[in-house]
Order: structure tokens, then C-alpha cells, then sequence
């Protein structure tokens, strides 16, 4: 388990966020940084950082591609998140550590960003519980597709994987690095070769058994 020695909060707003004090109440070595700024910073061992949440930063409870850019380079949570705009369970598929929403109270905050800062995930119990069980699945369902090679295309299984996961044609786009345009054209040779007339409809055959 990796302990984090410093938080940055990354942000564009100047003036000190509550979420900064609440970090420095709770004995952290924390700093705010704009998103400008982070690329001098961000090699640092023991780096935490958190990402302030807005309506710029989803994608019908996904996540922009700059958020996504930011979690590849560090361990990275979101902060004073909106509930009904992030989906937690697909955060923890996209690789962030913990999600604080801006309702949470200030203990509930330095809490958590005490559990993160000591190399922990910060999600519900139940939310973890969806994620395994999600990922159980998608481990079953890539199991049977690889029995069936002549089927679907190494990129295709990859694009019905997403799709399960519940990721929309610009989401896929930017986490395979391919135009809109082509991932259109595959999910159109995806329902074809599947005979599906929808994503419900693909999602249902990768989980049927095949034969």
C-alpha cells in the first residue's frame, strides 16, 4: 500500500479552497495548484492530487479528457464533486482513488483525504462490492469472447468491453485514441456481427454463454 507524503488540490480558483483547510487541519502537507502549474510539479514522489469537480469535468457521469489526461500522470481523486453528475462505480474504473462530494461535512472530508493520503481507496463498501462484481463479469465475458476470434476484431472486443462498462462513443474515442468516426463504424460492425440493434442488445449477447 502507497503512503503519499503531499497533496495538491488542483484548481483554478485563487482563493484558498475549504477543502485546502480542512487537509491542513488534519496534519497534511498540502498545496493548491493550477492545472498550468501542475506539469512543473507533478514528477514529485509521494504526490496525491485532487481535481476540483465541475460541470466541465463530465461527460454523462464520465469524465473529460483533460480529468482523464491528469489521472494517467498521478494517483488522482475528485473533489467537491456534484452526486448526481459522477457515477462512482465508473470512477473507480477510470483509475481515480476516491470521490469527496461537495455535501460531505468537514470531518467526513479530512477523513477522507486522511484515508487517501495513507494509500487507501476512499468509496462505500457498496460501491466497491459493484465494482468487483462488475469486474467479475467483464472478466467472464472476456473469456468468452476469446473463443470466438473470428468474430469480433481485437480493437471490436476492446470497443463491446467499453461499451459494457457503460462508455459512449467520445469516451471510447479518447481512452483508444481514435477519431468519433471510427469507433461509430466499428459499433455499427459490432451490432452486425452480433446482430444487435442497440448497446442493451450487445451488452445481453456478451453476457449469454457462447457456443
Amino acid at each position: 500500500m502507497e503512503r503519499f507524503s503531499r497533496l495538491i488540490l488542483l484548481t483554478d480558483e485563487t482563493t484558498q479552497l475549504s477543502t485546502c483547510r480542512y487537509a491542513q487541519a488534519a496534519g497534511i502537507d498540502v498545496e493548491q495548484c493550477s492545472l498550468a502549474n501542475f506539469e512543473q510539479i507533478r514528477q514529485q514522489k509521494g504526490l496525491l492530487a485532487g481535481y476540483q469537480f465541475s460541470s466541465e469535468s463530465s461527460a454523462k457521469k464520465g469524465f473529460s479528457a483533460k480529468l482523464l489526461s491528469v489521472s494517467r500522470q498521478v494517483p488522482l481523486f475528485v473533489f467537491r464533486a456534484e452526486r448526481q453528475l459522477i457515477d462512482p462505480s465508473r470512477a473507480i474504473f477510470a483509475g481515480l482513488r476516491g470521490v469527496i462530494y461537495n455535501d460531505e461535512q468537514p470531518e467526513m472530508v479530512k477523513r477522507a483525504l486522511q484515508t487517501m493520503m495513507s494509500g487507501q481507496l476512499y468509496y462505500s463498501r457498496n460501491v466497491m462490492s459493484d465494482a468487483l462484481d462488475a469486474l467479475f463479469q467483464l472478466r467472464e465475458q472476456s473469456n468468452r469472447q476469446i473463443k470466438l476470434p473470428s468474430l469480433l476484431t481485437e480493437q471490436e472486443r476492446k470497443i463491446s468491453m467499453l461499451i459494457a462498462e457503460g462508455a459512449r462513443n467520445k469516451e471510447i474515442a479518447e481512452q483508444l485514441q481514435i477519431s468519433a468516426n471510427t469507433v461509430k463504424v466499428h459499433v455499427s460492425a459490432i451490432f452486425k456481427k452480433t446482430h444487435s440493434r442497440n448497446r442493451t442488445e450487445l451488452v445481453r449477447w456478451l453476457q449469454e454463454p457462447q457456443t
